[in-house]
């Protein structure tokens, strides 16, 4: 098993062109993770061990040989694309997603969470937009 310390960089920053591209698929939780042990799409298992507070990202390589690069992915996932009006609604939208202790991705026109039935029924008290769609949370 190989162990990854650190992140090698960005897949756009790798001349790809004579590399096999390995990607290991990851939800928006196991990103945050700094220890854990990965299987990338070819069976390879790797041990991730980063410090400092390094973490994973969508497109960071972890592991390059003279043949390929492992490289992670960001999944699409369940969420709520919240779409609050006003200074009030907004203040509301975060009091609740903040009080839940719920990770928040903040965008200029919208709140994504990860789809939650409560937050769910909070936002509609609340009278706040909101769609339940797939896609990556990033911030």
């Amino acid at each position: 098993m190989i162990i990854i310390e650190k992140i090698l960089g960005k897949i756009e920053d790798f001349d790809t062109a004579a590399l096999a591209v390995d990607k290991v698929l990851l939800d928006h939780y196991d990103m945050a993770k700094p220890h854990q042990k990965l299987k990338t799409g070819s069976g390879m298992v790797l041990a991730v061990s980063l410090e400092g507070g390094e973490k994973l990202f969508n497109g960071a390589v972890i592991y390059k040989d003279s043949e390929k690069l492992v490289v992670t992915e960001l999944l699409p996932e369940d969420v709520l694309e919240i779409r609050p009006v006003g200074n009030r609604q907004w203040a509301k939208t975060a009091f609740n997603i903040g009080n839940m202790h719920h990770p928040a991705y903040i965008h200029d026109d919208c709140i994504v969470i990860p789809y939650d039935a409560i937050l769910e029924s909070l936002l509609k008290g609340i009278g706040v937009s909101y769609t339940r769609c797939e896609r990556q949370l990033t911030g």
